[in-house]
């Protein structure tokens, strides 16, 4: 598979001051990796660091030239008193991919179409965002980030605002989407057997631990490895060929 991220030899931090490193990373077209780890342990920072949006303190980081990134925020916020509609918010995705100063053609209007039709919100293209259900607002981000036809979907926490049913419904759709356009998928996550279910990498981040671990799903979801990290006993059967979504939070 094509590399899409290559991290070498990197460093990440802020402000010049390095927090964890060095780490070797390899983000491949197709591919999906769950990046695990606790609160402030850095996974936000690793994120950033591979989109460009903070500088790694030392190391490089190669990107595929002209990569489109299609981020999902844990939560939308826009303001309450500015009533932007579910069709406006997921054609603010498109111009990923419109020159700028430029209005969207009826290409990208078929484009933004499909988008909200893929990810199930058509019907509520008049609708304000604000007044969506939680599980609404994620479809209505991921539409947005399928608009913009993305090399790579960028998850934060997708499923943390909604139930059982809500997190396997979109999770199944994060899925059709990767297979269906090939991007690939990174998210972060607080859900164990989600990463087990869908995820082909993982990607372990504790900064206060000084701990990177990367690899397939098969060598680093195993109770062992997981108790190891996050310092306390799994279940027995978390098993990253048989677990369903939900549960298994850290």
């Amino acid at each position: 598979m094509k590399k899409l991220i290559r991290l070498k030899d990197v460093t990440i931090g802020y402000d010049g001051k390095a927090i964890l490193g060095p780490v070797e990373l390899t983000i491949r077209r197709g591919e999906f990796t769950g990046i695990l780890g606790p609160n402030g342990g850095g996974k936000s920072t690793l994120l950033k660091t591979m989109l460009g949006l903070v500088p790694p303190v030392s190391g490089s980081v190669d990107r595929e030239q002209d990569i489109v990134f299609g981020y999902v925020p844990q939560n939308g916020h826009f303001d309450p008193l500015f009533p932007v509609s579910v069709e406006e918010v997921v054609s603010m995705g498109r111009y990923a991919r419109a020159p700028a100063g430029r209005t969207l053609s009826k290409a990208d209007r078929e484009c933004v179409a499909r988008s909200m039709e893929m990810a199930g919100v058509s019907r509520l293209a008049r609708r304000t965002f604000r007044s969506l259900s939680g599980g609404e607002k994620q479809r209505t981000l991921i539409a947005r980030a399928v608009a913009g036809e993305p090399d790579a979907l960028v998850l934060d926490e997708p499923t943390a605002a909604v139930d059982v049913r809500g997190e396997a419904a979109i999770m199944e759709l994060v899925e059709s989407i990767r297979k269906e356009s090939g991007a690939a998928v990174i998210m972060v996550s607080h859900f164990l057997r989600t990463a087990a279910k869908y995820a082909e990498r993982i990607i372990l981040v504790d900064a206060d631990k000084g701990v990177f671990r990367e690899g397939a799903k098969p060598e680093l979801m195993t109770s062992g490895v997981l108790a190891d990290f996050f310092g306390f006993n799994f279940e027995s059967d978390l098993d990253p060929q048989t677990t369903g979504p939900g549960g298994g939070g850290a």
